[in-house]
């Protein structure tokens, strides 16, 4: 048989891409909110809150008042990122040795928090559909000890907060959120970050909203407030702001140096006037996306709760091996990023559980820590077979498209993405001539 045409070979076997329109540039951002920066760097020549966030006020001010009006909450503490506001939140509740049950399907820093606070991490699986935690899963691994739960809405996903909020609150821990890629999903119409004792938020260039170093802290309670301005926040404002007496003796220069840089701080209050258009972009693209490729062979999207209305920083799909006998997942990707679909085998990859850190049971504290601080560290293992659902997903099943979920209206993107399934799909013979 002769695959002699170019225009339908495969990509990878030689043939001609079929994804060849451009995708908008992330971080997007506008004129005014480049104007606003300047004005800001201007007022910074008379008010020095204009270029450093040390003081209350000024840009980091403003940003934390936005988010606490939208996400209607009643403290929040501008960051210098989604991974210290993770940190401050877990030394707030976590004590050297203490346990906070954690996922191991996600970026590095939802579990890094937990180590960097003298934690001890202790891994619950995740539910098959929305990937995020399971709370039966969790509820089974709290011990005396626990201390926490940090839960990420990956990829934009809300979790059952209902379900762990109820596990948290049964044994009297923290629920700590991770909303670094959720910022404007809901679950039952209501922000993340907006059910647990915190929730954490990454504003950075690759988030949806991109000010280059930023994040935010949201607190439920003024001690959860107060103590985490005294983990991360330069005493001019800890004098200012914390109003306990047993907490104020505490206030010094030694600290963390958390606090938001002030010049991101500005350009983040006047991108999130978009926020709402920006989301409405990436939920219009998910949802076309996935009618456009409804019925191709090897592919299925998440099934969510309908109580579920992400904001899609990425989306996560299925590999359906049964659907493309005899073709590998590898094969499958290969034959799909040629033709020019930013799709790849996951995110997480290796299970967090599953890597040498925890392995080896090794970190930048040495001497065994924190483990040697728990009565019972020399105990705890993390081995293969400990979140079969997670393990399983990363080894065998996800596929991912990209990060942004493509800005603003991306139709011919999308048309050409279904095309090149189509293509792919409609020549199994043929993937299974490509090296993987």
């Amino acid at each position: 048989m002769s695959h002699a045409v170019a225009a339908e070979e495969l990509a990878a076997l030689g043939g001609a891409k079929s994804v060849t329109a451009p995708r908008t540039a992330w971080p997007y951002l506008t004129d005014e909110e480049i104007d606003a920066v300047r004005e800001n760097l201007v007022k910074g020549r008379t008010d020095w809150t204009y270029l450093c966030a040390a003081p209350k006020g000024g840009p980091g001010g403003a940003l934390e008042e936005r988010l606490a009006r939208e996400l209607d909450v009643p403290f929040v503490v501008a960051t210098a990122g989604g991974g210290p506001a993770l940190h401050i939140a877990c030394m707030s509740v976590l004590e050297m040795g203490d346990e906070a049950i954690v996922t191991p399907y996600s970026w590095g820093q939802t579990v890094s928090c937990i180590l960097q606070a003298g934690g001890v991490p202790i891994f619950a699986d995740i539910d098959p559909e929305t990937l995020t935690l399971d709370p039966k899963s969790v509820e089974a691994r709290i011990t005396p000890r626990t201390k926490a739960i940090v839960v990420v809405h990956i990829g934009g996903i809300p979790a059952d907060l209902e379900g762990l909020a109820a596990v948290a609150r049964k044994h009297g821990v923290a629920l700590i959120e991770d909303c670094a890629q959720a910022q404007g999903s809901l679950y039952k119409g209501r922000p993340v970050g907006t059910f647990g004792d915190f929730g954490c938020f990454s504003l950075g260039s690759g988030k949806n909203i991109a000010a280059g170093e930023c994040g935010a802290l949201v607190c439920r309670t003024r001690e959860h407030f107060e103590r985490a301005l005294l983990a991360g926040m330069h005493p001019a404002r800890n004098f200012a702001e914390i109003q306990d007496p047993e907490r104020r003796k505490w206030i010094d220069s030694l600290i963390y140096t958390y606090r938001v840089n002030a010049i991101s701080a500005g350009l983040a209050v006047k991108q999130m006037d978009r926020l709402e258009e920006m989301n409405g972009w990436r939920r219009a693209n998910a949802r076309g996306l996935a009618e456009r490729l409804a019925g191709v062979p090897g592919i299925r999207p998440q099934r969510l709760p309908a109580d579920r209305d992400p904001a899609w920083h990425m989306i996560t799909w299925t590999f359906v091996p049964e659907e493309v006998p005899g073709v590998t997942r590898k094969q499958y990707v290969k034959a799909l990023q040629a033709e020019g679909v930013p799709l790849g085998s996951g995110y997480v990859g290796t299970p967090i559980h599953l890597r040498p850190v925890f392995q080896q049971k090794r970190t930048h504290y040495g001497r065994g820590y924190p483990w040697a601080a728990h009565p019972e560290g020399e105990r705890i293992v993390y081995r293969a077979g400990d979140c079969p659902v997670a393990e399983k997903r990363c080894a065998e099943l996800d596929l991912t498209l990209g990060g942004g979920a493509w800005m603003r209206d991306e139709a011919l993107l999308l048309d050409q993405i279904a095309a090149a399934f189509r293509k792919v799909t409609s020549q199994i013979e043929r993937v299974k001539e490509i090296q993987a």
